[in-house]
């Protein structure tokens, strides 16, 4: 967005589509960034609670049984608009993976499943979805939304953020492929 005057308090903007070289800057502006700041909910290689249940289309969910994989976590609500903005970002990662069956993409939605599948018309978002979550998000004290969490092959919490951050998805992708390397799975 450009203002139409940037010395007006009162202006309007134009909405205009980024170049190519545009679009590299922004990028590398990202990259240069920091590791967005670290959830409160979480500590670096605590062990992981377990979530036992089902997805908003009756699918079994049990992150015990997903050891060996890395578990990618988003909590979020449909009213949230950074949770919102952040799922295309997020989307593209689960896209990256979406053969890979060492990772898995799990969200924890706070709003019912009749609620979720009204929004996912307007905003696809390719998680495995947990509608009714707030008792998840209870359990592991979460009160930031969006939530990201990267759980280890051992079960370890290996990243997390709370909050939108340009550079969240970013680091989600980059700790899935630390914990794909061969130096990581032999120190796993």
């Amino acid at each position: 967005m450009k203002p139409k005057n940037a010395n007006d308090k009162n202006t309007s903007f134009t909405l205009y589509q980024l170049s190519e070289k545009e679009k590299l800057q922004r990028q590398a502006r990202i990259d240069k960034m920091p590791r967005p700041t670290e959830s409160k909910c979480f500590k670096t290689g605590e062990t992981f609670a377990k979530i036992k249940t089902k997805d908003i289309h009756g699918n079994k969910i049990n992150t015990k049984s997903l050891k060996g994989k890395i578990i990618v976590l988003n909590y979020w609500f449909t009213n949230c608009m950074p949770c919102v903005m952040e799922m295309p970002e997020l989307n593209k990662i689960a896209d990256k993976y979406q053969n890979d069956s060492s990772v898995v993409f799990i969200s924890i939605a706070l709003d019912d499943a009749n609620t979720i599948e009204k929004f996912l018309k307007l905003h696809p978002f390719k998680y495995a979805i947990i509608d009714n979550g707030r008792f998840l998000t209870t359990e592991n004290n979460i009160t930031s939304y969006p939530t990201n969490v990267v759980v280890d092959q051992n079960g370890k919490v290996y990243f997390h953020t709370s909050g939108l951050a340009p550079n969240t998805a970013q680091w989600i992708n980059k700790s899935i492929e630390e914990l794909k390397a061969p130096t990581a799975q032999a120190q796993l």
